[in-house]
């Protein structure tokens, strides 16, 4: 059976069809680039309290823009550096004055298939008042190239999903929630004081962590890991602050020993644990500067 469209109809579709093309021609034609790319950088430098440094940036069709060099640095942090970082905007979401964005940060550019975080951003309105959620994942992240002070090895692999309600009216209150969950593999911790002016590194085969934020405390769920050097597990807070590298550890670790750990503790002069031996410590003091508390 064929259906047959009345010669008006055909018209009107025709018509609709070349009308919404128009308009969207007309939408990335117009569409304020700049404005969003100024918008953009603005509102990562409040949300972590970090400096935005770009080398260049540049517009993609449909609407998309495209920033290469792009490093994240603060005083008493080691700097964060992207090769890529590209956010496509919902042509449909912005005809409504929503935001929608498809985000993809590749920290190495010749690596495709790895080191890279992909996600989306939605909000409201394009000024990101009102409630606002970024979901995403981490593929294969080399840690060393974002902690560089305490990771000399590790590839991180992760995922995550958050709600903020912002409110205007006080811009100094964040509520909202989220969960974040990550495993490492092959991981080697460097840089960890003693007390006595040397340094104790610790390899792990694997390690995971989980939190469960709600307004500004997140919960730690799970921090454990096992390897060569013995196993820990842990638990916590990290209380986060408007200046992102300022938030506030409080956490409790215990490293039960294994065979790697006896030997470097006797190279370290520390004391020799029996094996199976737990020793708990403290980690407080903020992202950019933990410290450790026996």
């Amino acid at each position: 059976m064929t259906i047959k469209w009345p010669d008006a109809w055909k018209e009107i579709l025709v018509w609709t069809a070349g009308g919404i093309c128009i308009l969207a021609l007309c939408l990335i034609a117009t569409f304020p680039y700049t404005v969003l790319q100024n918008r953009i950088v603005a509102e990562v430098k409040r949300a972590t309290g970090l400096d935005v440094h770009v080398a260049d940036w540049t517009v993609g069709l449909p609407l998309s823009l495209e920033w290469r060099n792009v490093q994240l640095s603060k005083s008493n942090f080691d700097p964060i550096e992207m090769a890529i970082l590209q956010a496509k905007l919902g042509v449909f979401q912005a005809m409504t004055g929503a935001l929608g964005l498809d985000i993809v940060v590749q920290l190495n550019e010749q690596a495709a298939r790895t080191n890279f975080v992909k996600g989306s951003l939605t909000a409201a309105s394009f000024s990101l008042a009102g409630p606002l959620t970024i979901k995403g994942h981490l593929q294969q992240i080399e840690l060393s190239k974002i902690i560089r002070r305490y990771v000399t090895r590790g590839t991180l692999t992760g995922e995550f999903s958050h709600r903020v309600d912002s409110d205007p009216s006080s811009p100094g209150v964040l509520k909202g929630e989220g969960t974040w969950v990550a495993e490492a593999t092959d991981l080697e911790i460097d840089q960890i004081p003693l007390g006595n002016g040397k340094m104790l590194s610790l390899t792990f085969s694997r390690a995971a962590a989980g939190l469960s934020c709600r307004n500004l405390v997140c919960d730690v769920t799970q921090l454990k890991g096992e390897g060569i050097d013995g196993s820990f597990e842990g638990q916590g807070q990290i209380t986060i602050q408007h200046q992102l590298p300022n938030s506030q550890l409080a956490l409790t670790v215990t490293l039960i020993p294994g065979p790697g750990f006896a030997s470097k503790a006797a190279t370290l002069g520390l004391p020799s644990f029996p094996p199976g031996t737990p020793i708990t410590v403290k980690i407080v003091g903020t992202l950019a500067q933990a410290r450790i508390a026996l």
